[in-house]
């Protein structure tokens, strides 16, 4: 039997102007103010919202009489912390700053410092699940450089550096994570080649451990098409899945699944694509040999007995070119390129905690736009301990229906309408929602350089 709909109530902010910032960031609840932290380049600004969304005030942040570089901004449920970079007399320094809701500075302290430094240092970071610890990375030639820090004691707990000359892996930083407990993890493959045993590297840190641990999985005959970690707190291990397929191939024909754990004892499972979901998939023109193309996985949901929900979205980017010249501004001519994207169906695979498949689906998405960097493409993940719920825009366009899944734990689908933006000048950002409580949401929108904050509360 279908279930009954479920109830939520939308708040909508004031249109706020957009045009001279460089970058927002939704900090959400901070006692009770609904804070909003604007990077203008040269001046860092918080707005504070009430329940309503009204806009209460707007106050200047100051950091630095130099220039500040912003790494990253974390917020906590009494306070907000920002990790920022700027010269000091010759030197630069990285610095963390606490404000308090109300933007008064609560703590300070000095992260690391480089003397005489020429180039500024580009640093990236990662947060923690628990948002207490964060990794500050660097590159620099054919290294790694990395900072686990904690941010309620003010302390570096450990600064290390990983050397990748002559280790054939592909320099690929984007899966590096970091635990509550502020260890990393960086799973890394093997530059292509001809060996026809394929292994999953993993790079770590441990309590008590100064050298960086360089562990190998054995995978067996397949392709690794991509890597997604995350960090399973409950389990205490790692959890490392992708698309996998036929060496030299670019299709997909299942997942692999790792569990690594905290002793350094691995398990690996490979969950095959069966003739149904490649049928629902592609169609019946298509021969099932053929696997998937086009799909990434984009997220994993955790469960509480140790299995996983893999969710894998179907992306494709087109570019084009007019057969038009275009002058650009230094006075040349070029013809000018655009992209098209498509962001379409989603392949839901749960996982038991042994590795063995316990369900999958296909959620039905069709998403297309142009030169916009897909920036309202994709959905969002909302997660709860009875289902997950997907957020979308099921077009892109200027008036729009706000689509939505819902999923439970055994496997349950349940398509829903959330709300109709018609006459809201709404265009929602999904991809960059802030998920707030197990029944609360904020969802930026961006219209014509005007932002407004939307929050969607689930009854």
């Amino acid at each position: 039997m279908p279930k009954p709909a479920t109830a939520q109530s939308i708040t909508i902010s004031e249109e706020l102007a957009l045009r001279n910032d460089y970058a927002y960031t939704i900090l959400g609840w901070v006692d009770k103010n609904m804070l909003l932290f604007r990077d203008k380049g040269h001046a860092f600004f918080i707005q504070a919202f009430d329940e309503e969304l009204h806009l209460k005030w707007e106050r200047e942040l100051y950091l630095s009489d130099s220039r500040a570089d912003i790494i990253g901004i974390v917020a906590h449920d009494d306070r907000f912390h920002i990790i920022y970079g700027t010269r000091q007399k010759g030197s630069y320094a990285v610095l963390h700053k606490a404000f308090s809701n109300d933007v008064t500075l609560v703590d300070t302290s000095t992260i690391t410092r480089f003397e005489n430094a020429f180039m500024i240092p580009r640093f990236l970071m990662r947060e923690s699940e628990d948002k207490s610890k964060v990794l500050l990375y660097k590159q620099e030639n054919n290294s790694l450089q990395l900072y686990s820090y904690d941010l309620h004691t003010l302390q570096i707990l450990w600064a290390k550096s990983i050397n990748f000359e002559g280790t054939q892996l592909e320099e690929d930083y984007s899966p590096l994570i970091i635990n509550n407990y502020g260890d990393f993890f960086l799973p890394m493959r093997s530059e292509r080649t001809q060996q026809k045993i394929q292994y999953l590297h993993v790079l770590s840190s441990a309590p008590n451990v100064i050298q960086v641990i360089h562990d190998t999985i054995r995978l067996g005959d397949i392709q690794i098409l991509d890597i997604f970690p995350v960090y399973d707190h409950i389990q205490r291990c790692l959890v490392v899945t992708g698309l996998c397929g036929e060496r030299n191939t670019s299709r997909a024909k299942g997942f692999y699944f790792v569990r690594y754990h905290d002793d350094m004892r691995a398990e690996m499972s490979l969950l095959q694509f069966d003739e149904s979901l490649l049928t629902e998939v592609n169609g019946r023109g298509v021969a099932v040999s053929k696997g998937l193309s086009d799909f990434t996985v984009q997220r994993v949901a955790l469960r509480q007995d140790g299995g996983v929900v893999i969710i894998a979205e179907l992306i494709k980017e087109f570019s084009r070119r007019s057969s038009l010249p275009m002058q650009r501004d230094n006075g040349a001519y070029a013809r000018e390129g655009w992209v098209d994207y498509y962001f379409e169906d989603m392949i839901l695979f749960a996982v038991h905690p042994d590795g063995k498949e316990h369900w999958k689906e296909v959620l039905r998405k069709r998403q297309y736009s142009q030169d916009d960097g897909a920036m309202y493409s994709s959905f969002m993940l909302f997660k709860t301990p009875e289902h997950l719920r997907f957020l979308f825009n099921d077009e892109i366009k200027q008036e729009n229906t706000v689509g939505g899944y819902e999923v439970t734990g055994n496997g349950y689908v349940e398509r829903k309408t959330v709300f109709n933006t018609d006459y809201q000048r709404l265009k929602l950002r999904f991809r960059d929602g802030v998920q707030l409580s197990n029944n609360e949401c904020i969802v930026p929108s961006e219209r014509g350089s005007k932002l407004n904050l939307v929050r969607i509360q689930f009854k």
